[in-house]
């Protein structure tokens, strides 16, 4: 049994090693795709700002043509107005006309006044955002590069790895055994065997009975940890 527990250990020498380049092949591209949604998620802030911004700049073109309409009106009825003195009631009627009608290009500008406001503000959000997403950009060119290196070196270990895996099965692990440790792998992210030192397991640290601890010592039987279901194996003094 012994030879079975060296033959493990072999294995999970190597299967830490695959373990942490696939975790690196999985975190790159999770990596990258995160700092690619944040750049989107900015880009898409400034469109929308940019795109409230020209929606204030036509809503103020409306007013002005309003307020342009309206002095129109003005002229044309202060006109209509001169030629009507001797008509006091006609003459009061223009009057009140014009007054609301300067009511309304105040009202209008006022509006206007207060769009234009926030469209510089606006406005400059949304050149500050396009400086944010251009400096993101250069940074994010650069790790998308470093990136693809990074993750065809990965690749190239991994063939490596489980290369020299394939090379080094032992025909003695016991097929049973074997599935066993292999289920492990998946479970335990990786460390399918956990060192026993001084009854105490140095994966998840609970300390086990005696007995246990002797099982593991004779090395005549594969002994698992009670709590994380390693298997056992006592390191050299």
């Amino acid at each position: 049994m012994q030879e079975t527990i060296q033959a493990l250990l072999a294995l999970q020498e190597l299967d830490s090693d695959i373990y942490r380049v696939k975790d690196e092949l999985r975190r790159l591209p999770a990596e990258r795709a995160s700092r690619r949604a944040q750049i989107d998620a900015l880009v898409t802030r400034k469109d929308e700002t940019h795109k409230r911004s020209l929606e204030l700049k036509v809503k103020v073109k409306e007013l002005e043509d309003i307020a342009t309409t309206s002095r129109q009106r003005i002229r044309k009825v202060e006109n209509e107005m001169a030629h009507s003195r001797a008509d006091v009631a006609l003459h009061a009627a223009y009057a009140h006309q014009i007054k609301s009608l300067k009511k309304d290009i105040s009202l209008s500008d006022e509006e206007a006044l207060t769009h234009m406001t926030e469209i510089e503000t606006l406005d400059a959000a949304v050149k500050r955002l396009q400086g944010e997403i251009d400096a993101a950009e250069v940074v994010f060119a650069d790790f998308s590069k470093n990136c693809a290196s990074e993750l065809a070196a990965a690749k190239e270990r991994l063939v490596a790895l489980e290369t020299q895996r394939s090379q080094r099965m032992a025909p003695n692990i016991e097929p049973e055994t074997f599935q066993h440790y292999e289920r492990l792998l998946q479970t335990r992210e990786g460390v399918a065997l956990a060192a026993l030192e001084e009854r105490i397991c140095q994966a998840c640290y609970i300390q086990v009975p005696v007995n246990l601890y002797v099982r593991v010592a004779r090395g005549t039987t594969v002994v698992n940890c009670p709590s994380c279901d390693r298997i056992f194996y006592i390191p050299p003094a």
